[in-house]
């Protein structure tokens, strides 16, 4: 089940953070970028609770 929902997020963020991004665009650009650059691994971060050591494994 875990696993499941790990991949589910995996396919999640990358579309929030398309959508986060395109929400920026349209407000001309007043939220500051570097809170949504970081948004997406924050989120993974959070959600899973998974140590560096994973993460690292997970980006290669």
């Amino acid at each position: 089940m875990s696993r499941s929902i790990r991949i589910c997020s995996y396919l999640v963020l990358p579309l929030l953070y398309l959508l986060v991004n395109v929400k920026l665009a349209q407000l001309g650009e007043s939220f500051p970028i570097t809170i949504v650059t970081f948004l997406p691994a924050l989120l993974l971060l959070f959600v899973e609770r998974i140590n560096i050591k994973k993460l690292m494994i997970a980006l290669g």
